[in-house]
């Protein structure tokens, strides 16, 4: 199966899912968000694959959004926006075979919120994690929901306010990442993982996931219904106009 901004490789019973669009530094767009969801649902009805990898072609894994690619002017736009996101992002927590991540680079925002929705997180050494949200009139969602029970109030709470950047060392000592890699043994060291889940009863890691993401549909419901108000408002446009004309925002708190 092709798509427009995603590889999707499968073999030895692991699938490979990587951002491919290292132009923009694998930035998610409205079609990555779909392309996930797809290839996570092909992935899904494939009963040889026990097990998924998430990677980034390039430099990133995945440095935030597109937001050139977004528009909030209508209410209706920003629920089908978060709808879009939401799918892909529930589908790897309910998807009944473990996945990695293996961070190759830049995690920003979306880039750092979608290695929460996976089970482990092995990090290259030039991996580097922010929620920068803050700065653009909006809020890391996914990672103040699915990353308060991982990392706990205070880290996410210095994470969200700052925008700070973590390094792989510093990232994997607040349980953001499993392990730290060498560069070039990052994707090794994620098969040598993916390996050894293959060797699982499948039943078990499927009821695994089910324990530990059961909170996830009710905090996605209660976040689909708040986020539209945030895209709505005055500072989220004005963040988009000051990104498009390569200025800073000036925010009004409205």
């Amino acid at each position: 199966m092709e798509f427009e901004t995603i590889l999707l490789e499968k073999k030895d019973q692991v699938a490979t899912i990587s951002f491919n669009r290292p132009d923009k530094m694998n930035a998610a767009s409205p079609a990555v968000f779909q392309d996930l969801d797809n290839a996570l649902t092909d992935i899904e009805n494939d009963d040889d694959i026990r097990v998924v990898i998430l990677t980034g072609k390039g430099e990133a894994f995945s440095a935030g959004a597109d937001v050139g690619k977004f528009e909030f002017d209508k209410i209706v736009k920003g629920i089908e926006f978060i709808e879009n996101v939401a799918r892909p992002f529930l589908h790897f927590e309910s998807l009944p075979k473990p996945v990695i991540a293996a961070v190759n680079g830049y995690a920003y925002g979306f880039g750092t919120g979608i290695t929460l929705t996976c089970d482990v997180v092995i990090a290259s050494e030039k991996a580097r994690f922010s929620t920068r949200e803050v700065n653009w009139g909006q809020i890391p969602i996914e990672t103040l929901l699915r990353g308060a029970e991982i990392l706990g109030k205070r880290t996410i709470a210095y994470m969200a306010l700052t925008g700070a950047t973590f390094n792989a060392e510093e990232a994997k000592a607040v349980g953001l990442v499993n392990k730290v890699v060498p560069h070039d043994q990052l994707m090794e060291e994620a098969w040598k993982i993916a390996d050894g889940m293959k060797k699982g009863a499948p039943l078990a890691q499927k009821l695994i996931k089910k324990v530990l993401n059961r909170k996830a549909p009710e905090e996605w419901a209660w976040t689909t219904m708040m986020m539209p108000t945030i895209f709505s408002s005055e500072d989220v446009a004005e963040a988009r106009a000051a990104f498009m004309e390569k200025r800073k925002p000036e925010f009004k708190g409205r």
